[in-house]
């Protein structure tokens, strides 16, 4: 009885690992589709940020995976922290907007500027941090010292 469990134990074992050798050939690509809370102010997305700063890009640190996204990592130069605080100089993570036509950045990286920007920061370090999500995470900084009661009209 021993002898005849044996051959049936290899050959299900066989079997299974040319079911796994079938499907080892295909590349499967997972994509993460990211539901980002929508903050109906500015103030509401300050509030849970960690830290909001008013600063400039100064260069492109580098990329990092995200959400099955890769995103760019930015040297951000802060004037002023408006909430929190931090280095003088941090690398920021540009969340991606993920599952959209031009993924990650369907209208540009709005870290991709020369201008002065508003930055919604979650915090890794006090070196570096990522913005609060792909949509709303920076905002033109226009002077501003505090953090407008409304969005802008445009990114």
């Amino acid at each position: 009885m021993r002898r005849m469990l044996r051959p049936l134990s290899a050959l299900c074992i066989g079997v299974a690992a040319a079911g796994l050798t079938a499907c080892g050939g295909e590349l499967i690509q997972q994509e993460q589709c990211v539901d980002w809370v929508w903050f109906e102010t500015p103030l509401d997305a300050a509030d849970d940020a960690h830290a909001v700063a008013i600063g400039r890009v100064t260069g492109q640190a580098g990329t990092v995976s995200s959400y099955g996204e890769t995103s760019n990592v930015w040297t951000f130069e802060v004037e002023e922290w408006v909430a929190g605080d931090g280095a003088d100089v941090i690398e920021v993570v540009s969340l991606p907007r993920t599952c959209e036509t031009g993924s990650p950045y369907p209208d540009g990286d709005p870290l991709d500027t020369d201008a002065d920007v508003m930055v919604f920061l979650r915090q890794q370090d006090a070196d570096s941090a990522q913005t609060i999500t792909g949509l709303q995470g920076v905002i033109r900084g226009d002077g501003a010292a505090e953090v407008p009661d409304a969005w802008p009209d445009e990114p």
